[in-house]
């Protein structure tokens, strides 16, 4: 009986989108969207994932230990040059061979077909990682949602009791609507600042899913957001909506073991061969494509703090995927995201 009246309750609200790219900007008044950002925002969201519930916390005084160490990072992955033969490593140490070689294989296995697979990793204890492809410009999808939400916070804390609603299911659910609400509500001069401080080109700001844009932009605006997840100016629980986003692959992958603060994108374009995740657990109201879209992909982004310390890192890939029921197939980034932290577990 609750699970039908649950239902029946998700069947009466607004119906949402939660592709990565444009979709309706059906607008609720700013009014109705101040909520507080503690305990159940809507109905749906009543469900966590056990994994990550159950995941242990992370030690933040470590984690701020990276903070002013962002800078020289940014530096680094300017420095670093593609590979003619596969895999970039850099740093101040180095990937073992066997976990260099098992990620090559697994981003050619993503590559069959012409699809296009970039990445980059970097290890914060050591100032080391790895990168592929991660000049090609790409389409971040609703990546950017993590990136948006968090600048717009740094920039106006009390944004969080005004929109929590909004920004809780930008993260989690990946809806497009709030996330266009939040757009029309606040602009794009906290997303411009962000842009300024990391050194990342300001038209990232003015595209609601920027669609020439590089991992390694992307891993710069992440640096920037790691720095606010770990501040002390970081309001309510917000950082917790990181720690359990639709469909990331890190997320599914490793966040029973370790905590993860993550944000994938996704679009099945006009493919046709559609991927289903089938433990993502979106409410019915978010999971409409858009069939305007032709750019195929399957992103994730985020931090993963494991055994062996933080490491942040960026996937693009051109992968079809969408969240659509009468599909079966898995995400395909689950080993990328495994092999990536054995990379970290390599270095030395």
């Amino acid at each position: 009986m609750k699970r039908h009246i649950l239902n029946v309750l998700l069947a009466l609200c607004l119906c949402l989108t939660a592709c990565g790219t444009s979709a309706n900007n059906d607008s609720s008044s700013q009014s109705e969207s101040k909520v507080s950002d503690s305990g159940p925002i809507t109905c749906a969201m009543e469900d966590e994932s056990p994994a990550i519930r159950n995941a242990p916390a992370y030690d933040v005084a470590d984690a701020k230990k990276y903070i002013d160490s962002m800078p020289e990072i940014r530096e680094l992955i300017d420095t670093i040059e593609l590979s003619p033969t596969g895999i970039t490593a850099f740093g101040e140490k180095t990937p073992s061979e066997e976990a260099l070689d098992n990620l090559y294989q697994e981003v050619q296995s993503l590559s069959e077909g012409n699809h296009k697979v970039s990445l980059m990793m970097v290890d914060l204890r050591s100032k080391s990682g790895v990168a592929y492809n991660f000049l090609q410009p790409m389409c971040t999808q609703s990546t950017i949602k993590a990136i948006y939400v968090g600048s717009v916070l740094d920039d106006n804390p009390d944004a969080l009791n005004e929109n929590g609603a909004y920004m809780r299911e930008t993260i989690e659910f990946s809806a497009n609507t709030p996330y266009h609400n939040l757009r029309e509500i606040y602009g794009t001069d906290p997303l411009s600042k962000w842009c300024r401080e990391v050194g990342v080109d300001e038209g990232f700001a003015e595209q609601p899913y920027p669609r020439a844009y590089t991992v390694k932009d992307m891993f710069k605006m992440w640096t920037k957001l790691y720095c606010f997840l770990n501040s002390d100016n970081i309001p309510g629980n917000f950082g917790s909506y990181y720690a359990d986003s639709s469909c990331s692959a890190a997320k599914k992958q490793l966040g029973g073991r370790f905590p993860v603060q993550t944000k994938a994108g996704w679009e099945s374009g006009l493919d046709g061969r559609l991927n289903y995740d089938p433990d993502a657990k979106i409410p019915d109201k978010y999971i409409d494509g858009d069939p305007t879209n032709d750019e195929c992909a399957i992103n994730d982004t985020g931090i993963v703090y494991s055994d062996h310390g933080p490491y942040i890192f960026v996937i693009y890939t051109d992968h079809p995927f969408c969240v659509l029921q009468d599909y079966v197939t898995e995400n395909p980034l689950y080993e990328l995201t495994e092999r990536l932290y054995e990379v970290q577990c390599s270095l030395t």
